[in-house]
């Protein structure tokens, strides 16, 4: 015996390549942490492309940019009731007792491209989706009304706007309705076909799947005598789906090198990353870090985690190969720790989630009293109503999965726990926020990595957001009559009113506002007004509150009656809700001016700004989310140099952006 094994010693030294394949085993190279190899695969190029699905095939892609819708949804003021289009001032003396009679002068059913107008003591018939015909500001439900004589019969009235979406008052058009990165579901489907979208950019991270090893066989094969069936391609495939990339399998491959390093350069030809399972650990058989080794760069082998110590991490021309235990478990265990953190950050998105998930309610809820299906957004285990109306695409997009509210249930407090059904895999955001639209709103989200969920509610209904503990943020920009104080904090009556003790006010940022003309107009300034026809912003938004603010000081300067000097413009009730509504109504000439931020003109060659006044744009925060590290980062943005060189034209950050500026 110790001769021939003498003997084998010295055939070893003669015959390196066989002694190297059949006794010499390369132990485990020094263990990394679990934070080394994290960093080592946080360090991996892996660069996905950009690819253009056609709709019904882009679920579960992820987006390769920004979608700005390009129409108005909805695309016309519509109707959200069957029943009878009027102008509500003719229905305030109707009752049951003594109803008004309108003149009935036809109908238009969904879809339908008839032209009325309405005049004093008119009416039409309109069913549900139907567009708004000229002169009608309302509709009345079909069953307060009657028909007799080609006439209709109303008994009650209704208010101007009631049973009507305008347009635009779901999704806008210009918004960014979805964000690069995400990714999409079905909610995200249903967004997409509403704005017109047939075909989408989305990425393609062809990631490919090798198992390897002499025991293994595929599911449906016959199963033979020391044979197991390959569980690996088929679990590393759903965790790749699952992640957003594209998985593609090249099958089992027998331990053998030549094999292997064939099905390899193919993979390496094809894909922007590699997972191998089995051959990764010290055994003779295991070959892949020898692979790895001849042909590029092994960056690590062998992990200090329990399970999946045998991971191998290494570069091929360029090409991330990351080889798994052979262990199933152990195989997803290490992919879920490793790998699929590192394929939604190449995809730029966030983690999945499962289908329920526990959460308790942020804010007071009083119920239908019926059973109730309620869409719902989850904030930091925080759950709060997204619903948004019947009508409105945005209830799906808001929302992140729904409760259920049975009948006999009338009211759930605030801090009930809830469990939501989620919208399949859902990425929820880290900020809810409310109040008035800014484009520095969209710099921050980018800037500060997070997600924000944003309602533009305008400033007043950011106000009551925070009081009913429904955002944790709001955008305020509700100007005072002061003038010429340092702090300027014009917002703090409001709070006071409002009882806002619990909120605290951040100084946000200036921004320029002023009127949006055509480039031919003769307008200069606010004192041209009377006479042209005028598109103002939404009544509770801070622009037109600043708006009024400088009309006052104009009358108070040239010493006319304010209201007269209002009456005198054409449109002055109006109310946009957005500024490419008003640069659009101005572009067309069916108004003569609008109101909005230097941005807008900026963004549009044909539209002239003309400065009346500058206002803060600020942040009020709920305490009890303020040490939260989602607000931290947010202020931390906010107040960094980044944010302050990338704001729109029109925005300027102020001497104490970022700071506490009122507490309570």
């Amino acid at each position: 015996m110790p001769g021939n094994a003498i003997k084998l010693k010295n055939n070893l030294k003669t015959d390196k390549t066989q002694g190297l394949m059949l006794m010499k085993r390369k132990e485990f190279r020094e263990l990394v942490s679990v934070e080394e190899a994290r960093k080592i695969i946080n360090s991996l190029k892996v660069t996905p492309e950009k690819e253009y699905l056609a709709l019904e095939n882009a679920y579960g892609k992820t987006l390769a940019e920004d979608i700005i819708t390009e129409i108005n949804v909805p695309p016309f003021p519509r109707a959200v009731m069957d029943g009878y289009a009027v102008r509500a001032e003719d229905t305030y003396a109707g009752s049951e007792k003594v109803p008004v009679k309108l003149k009935l002068l036809g109908n238009i059913p969904a879809g339908s491209d008839e032209k009325f107008r309405i005049s004093a003591g008119e009416a039409v018939e309109i069913a549900t989706g139907a567009p708004i015909p000229e002169g009608a500001d309302a509709v009345v439900m079909v069953e307060y009304t009657y028909e007799e004589n080609e006439t209709v019969s109303v008994l009650g009235a209704v208010t101007a706007g009631e049973n009507i979406m305008k347009a635009g008052s779901d999704i806008r058009k210009g918004e960014r309705v979805l964000r690069r990165g995400r990714k999409l579901g079905t909610r995200e489907i249903g967004v997409l076909a509403s704005t017109g979208k047939k075909e989408v950019p989305v990425l393609r991270l062809p990631i490919g799947i090798i198992s390897t090893g002499d025991e293994l066989v595929s599911p449906g094969e016959n199963l033979t005598q020391g044979k197991v069936y390959d569980a690996n391609s088929y679990t590393l495939y759903a965790g790749v789906k699952e992640c957003g990339a594209s998985p593609l399998l090249y099958g089992i491959v027998k331990d053998d090198e030549n094999l292997m390093e064939k099905v390899l350069e193919t993979a390496i030809s094809e894909c922007a990353l590699i997972l191998t399972s089995g051959s990764t650990s010290s055994g003779s058989g295991d070959v892949m870090y020898r692979l790895i080794d001849r042909a590029g760069e092994t960056l690590a082998h062998g992990v200090n985690i329990k399970p999946g110590k045998p991971v191998v991490i290494g570069v091929i021309k360029s090409v991330p190969i990351i080889g798994l235990p052979g262990n199933p478990t152990s195989a997803l265990m290490i992919f879920n720790e490793f790998v699929a953190p590192l394929l939604r950050k190449s995809l730029g998105a966030g983690a999945g989630t499962r289908k329920t998930e526990k959460g308790i309610m942020g804010t007071d809820l009083r119920s239908e009293g019926r059973q109730q299906l309620l869409p719902v957004g989850m904030v930091r285990g925080r759950v709060y109503p997204a619903d948004r109306g019947s009508g409105a695409i945005t209830s799906l997009s808001g929302a992140d999965g729904f409760i259920e509210i049975p009948p006999k249930t009338e009211f759930i407090e605030s801090g009930t726990p809830v469990e939501v059904t989620l919208f399949g895999e859902v990425e929820k955001p880290d900020l809810q926020i409310s109040g008035g639209f800014c484009p520095g709103l969209d710099v921050l989200e980018d800037l500060s990595g997070l997600r924000f969920r944003t309602l533009y509610t305008g400033s007043s209904g950011g106000f009551s957001a925070i009081a009913a503990k429904t955002a944790d943020i709001a955008g305020v920009n509700l100007p005072s009559k002061s003038k010429g104080q340092a702090e300027a904090l014009y917002n703090i009556p409001i709070m006071k009113n409002m009882e806002l003790s619990e909120a605290v006010l951040v100084r946000g940022y200036r921004r320029e506002v002023g009127l949006l003309v055509r480039l031919d107009s003769t307008i200069k300034g606010l004192e041209d007004l009377p006479g042209k026809h005028l598109i103002n912003r939404n009544r509770g938004s801070g622009i037109r509150a600043l708006l009024d603010l400088k009309i006052e000081e104009l009358a108070g300067e040239k010493e006319i009656n304010k209201k007269e000097f209002t009456d005198s413009i054409h449109g002055y009730s109006s109310g946009a809700k957005s500024e490419v509504a008003v640069c659009e109504a101005v572009l067309s000439g069916k108004a003569d001016a609008g109101v909005g931020l230097r941005n807008c003109a900026e963004k549009n060659n044909d539209i002239k700004f003309i400065k009346i006044a500058e206002e803060e744009y600020d942040f009020l925060i709920r305490k009890e989310v303020l040490d939260t590290p989602e607000v931290q980062k947010f202020l931390q943005t906010l107040g960094s140099k980044e944010f302050a060189s990338k704001l729109p034209a029109g925005l300027q950050v102020c001497e104490r952006t970022g700071e506490i500026i009122y507490n309570g």
